[in-house]
């Protein structure tokens, strides 16, 4: 296995000129200082495509792809992401050593550490120093054949715990390092462990090898999940969270039940449901949807309620469609996620609610129906494309058919209609898609903040000591905190990480921020005082509204006082956030 070193990467990507590379394969117009063209990812007659050379970004404003220029070659040229960096390269005239290691023992020593480590954590948790985690754990009605079951841990608040235990055995802590569970100490001075005071949860690859964990924070550390680090044996987004103990039940049932997190994967199992993986917190990728394919015909997605857990099943049916899958999409009651509402309402309730899970033409019409009531053709006649796209994905068969004379049954037209349009889509001259549906639009003050800290490294400290990850409400904004909090290294592999993260939400959302700039800021630290000014508004807005409800006076006029004390401190002048 080779690898490309870190410096080489960061030479490619400053040597090249991102204006230049676009420009072999779409005409660029200068306007003012960015670029701009047709997108060549989606079909459309008004340009959005942007590009800050300045940043080196694309994003486009009409579908969303965006990224440095590996991801544009990696987009539109397939390349995978070593092979984009070869050819930039090459280009450039910069020769790409790689280091080999030998295979075979690198890699058993990488999956020793991981069980090493495993067994370091689970002993922890049953000790003294785990009584917390094993409170924690019972809180979230986690029992003990449950915490078997997924080898669930815990790291101790020290230093170098877990250090100690491996090198206590004869293993350097360079290999620590390697493995993602040890970091080095500012100045080269030796290591610490990357993960302290944190539940542990082992992530497993489909045979049962550890390759890597998840930490959840116990107390006010942040951010609330940390996951390993890419190594040659864990790949992000490459992996389905518990996959090695449901294997078995979606071979049996040909059915798998998608969910995202940690949690929701062990409640379902405890609730009966053995056939349950998790996409690790995120939209599923292709390789995800490639390992389903091995064992299910069909995938119901299970995902949270809310605007991105909505979008992330959108972002699925696509890839599940495209693998010749039947999908159902289930869309939980009282915006419960899965954890929640299979410990709050038992076996019975979820599989009723598995049971009436939407399929491709129910799901996409009823979102188009809540974002516009469908009442009018123009309206109806948007909906119907987004199905179809998703239709012309299938190959000819009973399901294709199916679908084809529901849409119709839905929309009371003939099938005959829907074929026509269908063809359409499908026509030589259709062959790019067209954009996805609007994503949920990002709270103003929240989406400010972060792209402040994106390109304003200075302001960060004063973030961090002001607001937590879980009080952002966009889950995209709460990961790109997760990373810049986190994140030890140069301001470009920041922007790199971002830019390739698993998510592609994340990588969107990264895109837009930094490619729209915000070179008119003359005082950042200002505007961070005013987007946390307003969060806080936001949050004693929610509580007045609450404390009226409830008929609490004396908290009332606590909160209008505490109103007027934010309202007078605001940054009247500013008109920068709608």
């Amino acid at each position: 296995m080779a690898f490309i070193p870190e410096e080489v990467i960061d030479q490619v990507l400053r040597t090249s000129n991102i204006v230049e590379v676009i420009e072999g394969y779409v005409p660029l117009k200068q306007t003012g200082k960015y670029y701009r063209a047709l997108c060549p990812f989606h079909t459309e007659k008004t340009p959005s495509f942007t590009v800050n050379p300045e940043r080196q970004i694309f994003y486009c404003f009409g579908c969303g792809e965006g990224g440095d220029v590996f991801r544009f070659l990696m987009r539109r040229e397939g390349f995978s992401f070593p092979d984009a960096v070869r050819h930039l390269a090459e280009r450039a005239g910069i020769p790409v050593p790689e280091r080999g290691r030998p295979r075979e023992e690198g890699l058993l020593k990488l999956f020793e550490l991981q069980r090493l480590a495993c067994d370091h954590f689970r002993k922890i948790l049953k000790g003294p120093e785990g009584t917390a985690a094993r409170e924690y754990l019972s809180q979230r009605g986690v029992g003990s054949e449950a915490v078997e079951r997924f080898q669930l841990g815990y790291a101790p608040a020290e230093w170098d715990g877990l250090l100690r235990e491996i090198t206590r055995l004869g293993l350097p802590p360079r290999q620590v390092e390697a493995a993602g569970l040890a970091l080095p100490r500012q100045g080269g001075r030796g290591y610490y462990d990357r993960f302290r005071d944190r539940l542990m949860i082992p992530i497993c690859d489909s045979t049962g090898k550890i390759v890597g964990f998840g930490g959840r924070a116990l107390g006010e550390q942040q951010p609330k999940y940390i996951n390993s680090p890419e190594t040659p044996v864990y790949k992000k987004g490459g992996h389905l969270y518990g996959l090695h103990l449901a294997s078995r039940a979606i071979r049996e049932t040909r059915v798998a039940l998608v969910v995202e997190g940690y949690f929701d994967a062990i409640s379902l199992h405890s609730a009966g449901f053995p056939q349950t993986v998790a996409s690790l917190g995120t939209a599923l990728t292709t390789d995800q949807v490639a390992l389903l394919r091995r064992y299910a015909d069909k995938v119901t997605l299970i995902f949270d309620p809310d605007p991105a857990g909505i979008q992330a099943a959108w972002r699925g049916l696509e890839l599940l469609v495209a693998e010749e899958l039947g999908v159902g999409v289930v869309i939980l009651p009282h915006g419960k996620d899965p954890d929640t509402f299979a410990r709050e309402s038992g076996k019975d309730a979820l599989l009723t609610q598995i049971a009436a899970a939407q399929d491709v033409v129910d799901f996409l019409l009823s979102r188009a129906e809540e974002r516009t009531g469908l009442q009018g053709v123009d309206d109806q006649a948007a909906a119907a494309r987004q199905v179809l796209r998703l239709i012309a994905l299938m190959p000819e068969g009973v399901r294709r058919a199916k679908y084809i004379q529901k849409l119709a049954e839905r929309l009371g037209v003939s099938e005959g209609s829907v074929l026509a349009e269908l063809r359409r889509l499908g026509s030589p001259d259709s062959t790019v898609p067209s954009a996805p549906p609007p994503s949920a639009p990002l709270p103003p003050a929240e989406k400010i903040l972060i792209q402040i800290c994106l390109l304003f490294p200075e302001t960060r400290p004063l973030v961090w000591g002001a607001i937590r990850e879980e009080e952002l409400s966009a889950s995209s904004l709460r990961s790109i905190y997760g990373v810049l909090r986190e994140f030890r290294g140069t301001e470009e592999s920041l922007a790199r990480s971002l830019n390739h993260h698993p998510d592609p939400l994340v990588r969107q959302v990264t895109a837009e921020l930094f490619v729209r700039g915000m070179e008119e800021c003359a005082d950042p630290h200002r505007m961070v005082q005013d987007c946390l000014l307003r969060l806080k508004l936001r949050e004693v807005q929610a509580e007045l509204k609450s404390a009226r409800e409830q008929g609490d006076l004396v908290r009332v006029q606590a909160l209008l006082d505490q109103k007027r004390t934010l309202t007078s401190g605001r940054i009247s002048e500013t008109d920068y956030i709608s």
